[in-house]
């Protein structure tokens, strides 16, 4: 009871606080941030760190002569592949080697999140996805071959996201997708080439790879859940299997239902999937297997399988790939071990439930890559926060998957009579109601993703708690019928856009586009005018782009700085140019600087 007053009385003293601060004009009380501290962390304001000094002259030639190339890439599956894509966006010189002898021709992974889209639209590669993909706007549950149920992604009411559905994109796309892109950068993957020996100084990597050593500043390991970089980094990959094996493959398949929805099938201990990837010409199906784990198997196998999972009549023919696997939980402690990082499938493995780990690892390669390129042309370390960023990321990721498993697919007994009695009620409440819907939406979809408040995560100034705060996913919002916010946020860079719901007059803008040209990354005015469309200007005739980034009252101006990997750096609830300057200067060089230094 006493923890619950006192919940009570700290709720109603912010409410109150962001009362005053609306008839006063004095923002929200700014609190250095503490990680662990709680609910004020989530208000924090975190001190700005002293300023990095700048190269030593010559150092760029030096890096140049002394370096086979900057960071070391080792594993070109998706993770490994984006890591290198964004890389070289900004500057940096990339080696990329893969043991295999080819890319992956199986589809392995299979579901594409909205997040994930996003993050390629960031880099220009969100059409060539959607066209090797199939929408599904939502999943199916079945149990003892009844549809009980399931989640409509049309009724999320996701407006801050184009991308309202699971894309089901096979990996081997996506990776061709990628390559592509990293072939138009000139970067070609060195395949059949095993990484043997991974050592050490206190500024540089030296890896043997075949029969060639390779010096880097930094190497990234993409390598898998059997990762030769992570047992040479000496990281632990704490965990275990599970006891359930199952049997897969993309084959046709022939039943009364439809190809176009993601479907789930509970009977009894046995537990079926059905995933569309080209309509009635190939589907993924998945089945618990029950035969011997040592024993070849066949199509004819699998389908007998399914068809106990599904309690349907179900046909299998022209099988492009099949495969018997075991399911294993298990992650690592930490992300970095001195100058090398791990991402992928090389920090975490976990059960295919909810479609979560080609996006997880993407969206590792999009945290750590910004920060290897600020640590490598700027010279401003942030390598620290990206474990300390991605590791909690990680632990959430498994205790999700591991929470969906455990639910479908790994009752026995009467626990699973239970679940096959009660699921069609509950399910069919679930389906009902509106907000599992959007809640489901969300979770799967990455959405809802944020990092804590940190030295990179900072709110400056705070009128109101509406908007993303520092550290949460970037929103997309209408600005026009021209423009979306996620038009403005393009090439995997530093952004900083000034909102002004006030409208400004021709020297106002004037003013404001000086203060944000002087600070060296790309910006963007998005505002209300009094006169004419002026070419400086975002026109925002829409309200939609200020509801979504907290601008409550017509007077209301914000400023934020955007990182690469779509989420709020800096946050201030006035156009406080001098303040957002002196923030860049943690995360960003300006150019004046490194001309000056070179």
């Amino acid at each position: 009871m006493g923890l619950l007053i006192i919940a009570i009385v700290t709720l109603l003293f912010l409410l109150a606080r962001r009362l005053w601060g609306r008839f006063t004009g004095n923002p929200l009380p700014q609190v250095t941030a503490r990680p662990g501290s709680g609910l004020l962390t989530r208000l924090g304001k975190s001190r700005t760190r002293p300023v990095n000094p700048p190269p030593k002259p010559g150092a760029v030639m030096s890096r140049l002569s002394r370096y086979d190339c900057d960071v070391l890439v080792v594993g070109a599956g998706p993770s490994g592949l984006m890591t290198a894509a964004l890389l070289v966006r900004q500057g940096v010189r990339v080696c990329v080697v893969d043991a295999g002898a080819g890319p992956a021709t199986e589809s392995r992974a299979f579901a594409v999140q909205a997040r994930t889209i996003e993050l390629f639209r960031s880099i220009g590669l969100a059409g060539d996805l959607l066209e090797r993909g199939v929408v599904t706007t939502g999943i199916r549950f079945h149990i003892r071959g009844k549809q009980a149920g399931g989640l409509d992604f049309d009724r999320a009411k996701a407006a801050t996201t184009p991308y309202q559905f699971i894309l089901m994109a096979p990996q081997s796309e996506v990776e061709e997708v990628l390559l592509k892109d990293l072939a138009r950068h000139g970067v070609t993957v060195r395949r059949g080439t095993r990484l043997t020996e991974l050592n050490q100084t206190e500024d540089a990597v030296t890896a043997v790879v075949g029969e060639r050593t390779i010096t880097a500043q930094y190497v990234v390991g993409a390598d898998g859940a059997r990762s030769t970089v992570r047992q040479r980094l000496g990281l632990t990959f704490d965990g275990d299997k599970y006891g359930q094996r199952y049997l897969l493959a993309d084959c046709k398949v022939e039943w009364p239902l439809d190809h176009a929805h993601f479907r789930v099938f509970m009977n009894r201990d046995r537990i079926g999937l059905f995933l569309p990837l080209k309509g009635a010409e190939t589907s993924r199906v998945m089945v618990t297997d029950f035969g011997d784990p040592g024993a070849d198997f066949d199509l004819a196998i699998l389908q007998d399988e399914l068809r106990r999972a599904m309690n349907l009549p179900v046909t299998l023919s022209a099988p492009i790939w099949t495969s018997r696997y075991q399911v294993h939980l298990r992650g690592v402690d930490d992300y970095r071990r001195g100058r090398g990082f791990l991402v992928g499938d090389a920090a975490h493995i976990h059960s295919p439930a909810g479609g979560q780990g080609m996006n997880t690892g993407l969206h590792d390669a999009a945290n750590l890559a910004w920060k290897l390129a600020a640590a490598i042309n700027d010279d401003v370390d942030l390598l620290d926060t990206y474990s300390a960023e991605r590791h909690p990321a990680g632990i959430r990721l498994l205790k999700f998957t591991d929470r969906l498993y455990r639910v479908a697919a790994g009752l026995h007994g009467w626990q699973a009579w239970l679940r096959d009695t009660a699921g069609p009620f509950l399910i069919g409440r679930m389906s009902a109601a509106p907000i599992p819907h959007r809640k489901s939406f969300h979770r799967l979809s990455q959405l809802s993703l944020g990092y804590r408040p940190s030295e990179i995560n900072v709110n400056e100034l705070l009128y109101s708690l509406k908007g993303p705060l520092a550290g949460h996913r970037v929103p997309d919002a209408r600005i026009n019928d021209r423009e979306q916010v996620f038009d403005l946020l393009q090439g995997y860079q530093l952004h900083v856009i000034a909102l002004s719901r006030k409208h400004l007059t021709g020297n106002e803008i004037t003013e404001h586009m000086t203060a944000l040209n002087e600070l060296g990354v790309t910006s963007h005015l998005v505002a209300r005018v009094e006169a004419r469309p002026d070419g400086r200007v975002h026109r925002a005739d829409s309200a939609q782009v200020f509801e979504h980034y907290g601008l409550t009252e017509p007077e209301s101006q914000a400023l934020y700085v955007i990182r690469p990997d779509g989420h709020v750096a800096w946050r201030c609830d006035e156009l406080d140019f001098e303040a957002c300057r002196r923030f860049l200067t943690t995360v960003h060089r300006p150019a004046a600087q490194q001309t000056q230094a070179a």
